[in-house]
């Protein structure tokens, strides 16, 4: 049975390269769409950084503002949040295979203008072209943009719900704290509810950043030579624009070209 060793074995024969003119189209065209699918990515940060500066300005602005205006907009930035990540799955998946090409072919082409006569690359990337597999989970993929990008407002609308509390308080006769709690309130919701709610999100936010820290597929840019093999040899994640299967994790490629 073929194993992921076995494609990191190359054949020691070599020959003259091939006419690349067709490699050069297919790298110009992968390196188009994983740009184009890297500059989509950014849009939905674009959108949470803006709605997050118009809210702080409103809400801060006027005691008469409610705070529940800064929760929402924590809603909304989730949803950004599971966009952006999304489109980033894709983003992974064209870059892996933008940079199989640059491990493997143009770095011994470039190097000593010969190329292996098993190209055992060619088999996981046109396995892989035929049925496209995303490289990373969506877990992993919420996980790297939180990490990256999303934590940082997601705090900062934190530090501005609190602030706003602070600030505006309904009731100036009570203990700070209970007027805290009382100010949290929102419509049939106690001011312990929601407080307890806002912190068990954010307890979330930092479980997923911290356990999808260690998972090496979730690196895409400038990734080793073993590691763009592993992740096309072995992908973890479903196949594109299917469900998930049942069972876990699908079959490796190896087993495919038994």
């Amino acid at each position: 049975m073929a194993s992921y060793n076995a494609y990191m074995r190359p054949s020691r024969s070599a020959q003259q390269a091939a006419p690349p003119a067709a490699m050069v189209h297919l790298y110009r065209g992968l390196m188009d769409r994983a740009v184009t699918w890297r500059s989509r990515i950014d849009t939905p940060t674009n959108w949470a950084v803006a709605i997050t500066g118009t809210v702080s300005s409103f809400v801060l602005g006027d005691a008469n503002h409610h705070h529940a205006v800064v929760l929402l907009t924590i809603v909304f930035c989730m949803g950004f949040w599971f966009i952006e990540a999304r489109r980033y799955r894709y983003y992974d998946l064209w870059a892996t295979w933008v940079r199989i090409l640059e491990t493997d072919y143009y770095v011994p082409l470039l190097g000593q203008n010969t190329l292996a006569v098993d190209q055992y690359w060619h088999k996981l990337l046109l396995t892989d072209m035929n049925t496209p597999h995303f490289k990373i989970t969506t877990l992993e993929a919420l996980g790297r943009r939180l990490r990256h990008n999303y934590m940082a407002i997601f705090l900062f609308l934190l530090f501005i719900w609190l602030l706003k509390l602070m600030i505006h308080p309904q009731i100036t006769n009570r203990p700070s704290l209970e007027t805290f709690i009382y100010d949290a309130s929102l419509g049939p919701f106690n001011g312990k509810f929601v407080i307890l709610s806002v912190l068990a999100f954010y307890a979330l936010l930092i479980i997923v950043a911290l356990i999808t820290i260690p998972r090496w597929g979730a690196r895409t840019e400038m990734v080793s030579h073993e590691r763009v093999l592993r992740k096309l040899a072995l992908p973890e994640a479903m196949p594109v624009g299917k469900a998930k299967r049942r069972g876990g994790r699908r079959k490796s490629y190896g087993k495919a070209h038994d």
